[in-house]
């Protein structure tokens, strides 16, 4: 619980400007555009000293188009073959030019940050049906969002991907590609993700 409140304490400060050394990160983003933030070595290790490591926060910024009235973060299972909500939370647009997202995974539970100018927002459901144990004999990956994607009105864009597979080994999988395919993720003994939706 030390570990979780520590790294949301050191991603609200990033969220809130720590990122000042990063020029590429201060560019406003084109409307509708996700872009993953580059964080530079000293805010990474800023995190690293709260307990954070990038296999458990992802950071965010995007701006909202005018085609968009808010947007929703979910937490998703994949079951009888379909991505199943866990929990969500959403942020209503007010068609900021800049808005960041950042989010802590810490067992079964999940923080989601948004930062709009100097307002803030944070939700942190705990998700019971979520079961992140490694099995003996079983393998997990999992992976961040790595390159920009644009948000279109009313469609998921993952986030965060998480699987797990018994055997010799685990399929490899990738964002956002694996988030789609419904057959490579019906070969894994399950599959968490997070995503967001710009909604209409």
């Amino acid at each position: 619980m030390k570990k979780l409140l520590c790294s949301v304490l050191a991603l609200g400060l990033l969220l809130a400007g720590c990122a000042g050394g990063n020029k590429e990160a201060e560019e406003t983003p084109s409307a509708n555009l996700l872009q993953p933030l580059a964080l530079t070595e000293e805010e990474d290790a800023l995190l690293n000293l709260v307990g954070g490591t990038q296999a458990e926060y992802g950071l965010y910024q995007f701006a909202a188009g005018e085609d968009v009235t808010g947007y929703t973060i979910a937490v998703l299972s994949w079951s009888d073959g379909a991505w199943q909500t866990l929990a969500e939370g959403g942020l209503s647009s007010r068609q900021s030019d800049s808005l960041r997202l950042g989010i802590v995974l810490s067992g079964d539970k999940i923080t989601v940050n948004f930062q709009d100018g100097a307002g803030r927002y944070s939700y942190a459901p705990t998700i019971s049906d979520m079961d992140r144990e490694l099995d003996s004999g079983s393998g997990r990956g999992a992976m961040w969002l790595e390159s920009d994607q644009t948000l279109t009105p009313g469609e998921q864009v993952p986030l965060y991907l998480e699987v797990y597979d018994s055997g010799t080994g685990i399929r490899a999988a990738a964002l956002p590609d694996t988030f789609f395919d419904a057959g490579q993720l019906n070969s894994y003994d399950r599959a968490y993700a997070v995503a967001i939706t710009a909604e209409p």
